[in-house]
């Protein structure tokens, strides 16, 4: 399995085996990639044919491909799955988020308020502001 050329397209010819058989490929991707995907290819033919009686290469890829299509169709079935379980939880933090922001904006307009008097000083005693310190530290 040899790279043969790359033209100025950015397409590669790539030569791969896959059931004891010799196919060039064309792609945009790299080799190695290819090489990968012709090698799971090659894999789940020889796994299809070593698991069935029929020794006919054409239903054995045939076979092969149908399980693939499986594969694949199950895989996007989890995607579309796992995308809306993100969408569930990331709606759910939202609400989360909105509903703290309001008790924020609650309390903050429910603690009194705090007025100067002539003295510079604020209305409140001394003890409650003792106590206003200790409880934002």
């Amino acid at each position: 399995m040899k790279e043969i050329k790359k033209d100025e397209g950015k397409k590669t010819l790539v030569e791969v085996e896959i059931f004891n058989q010799t196919f060039t490929v064309t792609s945009e991707d790299d080799e190695q990639y290819v090489r990968k995907v012709a090698s799971y290819v090659d894999e789940r033919i020889r796994q299809i044919g070593g698991a069935t009686r029929t020794v006919l290469p054409l239903r054995i890829a045939i076979m092969a491909a149908l399980s693939v299509a499986d594969e694949y169709h199950k895989a996007c079935k989890r995607e579309t799955e796992i995308q809306q379980e993100v969408e569930r939880f990331s709606a759910a933090l939202l609400e989360r988020l909105e509903q703290s922001e309001k008790l924020d904006n609650i309390a903050t307009s429910e603690s009194p308020a705090r007025t100067f008097t002539a003295g510079g000083s604020t209305g409140a005693s001394e003890e409650e502001a003792k106590k206003e310190s200790l409880s934002l530290s």
